[in-house]
């Protein structure tokens, strides 16, 4: 019996690929693409509106559309351990001790499932595709049904994503299904728990809530929602100073740069498909923009090795700016007015750092 049998989407979506492609998403012949990345739009779009008619007590979206991807099948090496020490963004909230030792335990809870094929084999599965500042979250249906997001060793969530050519285990995240306006929970010492919410991913009456911890450096901390250095190891550069964050033009510049540098990025979740999540449409020139980013990524590497800041500037420029027309193609490909809104706010969200809470 399939794992979606008996779910009913009310939504106009279909699941193609392991994807969700919205059947409102058209890539007109303006939009200057033979390919829409799948990193983008049409991700975003299904992301920010998932909705459903129906559904049993305490089944989740995400569970459904978890069972419902395909089989990955392919161990890789474990994640690089977080050093909490490493530099943030200026003003980035710093864990405390006893923060660092309960961080550390849960990426010991987790240690065992740090390869796609551990992850699978313990039950976890893919869900939305490829995040450029999230990676790709691995679900256990099961400890999404009974868990509520307060046993610091049972993360519900594994986040994956590219580094040095492996999927790479990068963090995890506690997520349960709350009832609105309840309070938090106190997981972590301190008061720097970004939990945050998803509305359009619960059904009535509960609201999908969740916290992220990562494994690997993040400028805006250990809790944030978004992780801008994930696109950068993914293409294989070093992120850059996190000290340069504090500028304002540098922050866009650099944020940017990293959501860009996704549009280049294999998932590695089976069939070759192309990072950041994103189904590929039609429409002539698109790919030429990403052709564009892949060609300045030599040249970010040699500025960086070179301590060359003007040169790394202008190469990260070129890239944010064929980036810039991609998402205005994506954003004019969206036809439903709320959809687009959604997810215009999304690039904004992924560009500012966090989730709204």
């Amino acid at each position: 019996m399939s794992a979606s049998k008996g779910l009913d989407w009310d939504t106009g979506y279909g699941t193609m690929g392991g994807g969700m492609i919205p059947d409102n998403v058209a890539f007109t012949e303006h939009t200057r693409t033979s390919h829409v990345a799948r990193g983008s739009s049409a991700y975003l779009a299904s992301k920010l509106s998932v909705t459903r008619s129906s559904m049993r007590p305490r089944t989740l979206p995400l569970v459904a559309l978890a069972l419902a991807l395909p089989v990955v099948a392919a161990a890789q090496a474990p994640a690089p351990v977080h050093d909490h020490s490493l530099p943030m963004a200026d003003g980035a909230p710093l864990p405390s001790e006893l923060a660092k030792e309960q961080m550390a335990a849960v990426e010991a809870s987790v240690a065992e499932f740090a390869s796609l094929e551990s992850a699978w084999g313990a039950g976890f599965r893919p869900v939305l595709g490829m995040i450029p500042t999230m990676g790709t979250h691995w679900v256990s249906p099961l400890r999404m049904l009974v868990g509520s997001g307060e046993d610091v060793g049972q993360p519900e969530h594994l986040m994956f994503s590219p580094m040095d050519g492996e999927q790479r285990l990068v963090g995890a995240a506690f997520a349960y299904q709350a009832i609105p306006d309840e309070e938090q929970p106190d997981l972590f010492d301190g008061a720097l728990d970004g939990w945050h919410t998803h509305p359009e991913l619960s059904p009535p009456g509960r609201v999908l809530t969740m916290l992220h911890v990562w494994f690997v450096p993040s400028p805006d901390g250990p809790f944030a929602g978004h992780n801008p250095w994930l696109p950068f190891w993914a293409v294989g550069l070093e992120p850059p100073d996190a000290s340069r964050l504090a500028d304002a033009e540098d922050d866009y510049r650099i944020r940017a740069l990293a959501l860009a540098l996704s549009e280049t990025v294999e998932s590695g979740e089976g069939g070759g498909r192309r990072g950041s999540i994103l189904r590929r449409g039609r429409a002539p020139g698109l790919e030429d923009r990403r052709d564009g980013i892949r060609e300045v990524i030599p040249e970010l590497e040699r500025a960086q090795r070179e301590g060359d800041l003007t040169a790394w500037n202008a190469a990260a420029d070129v890239a944010v700016a064929e980036w810039e027309e991609l998402r205005a193609a994506y954003l004019d490909a969206v036809r439903n007015p709320e959809l687009k809104a959604r997810l215009s706010a999304f690039y904004d969200e992924m560009l500012g750092g966090g989730h709204a809470h």
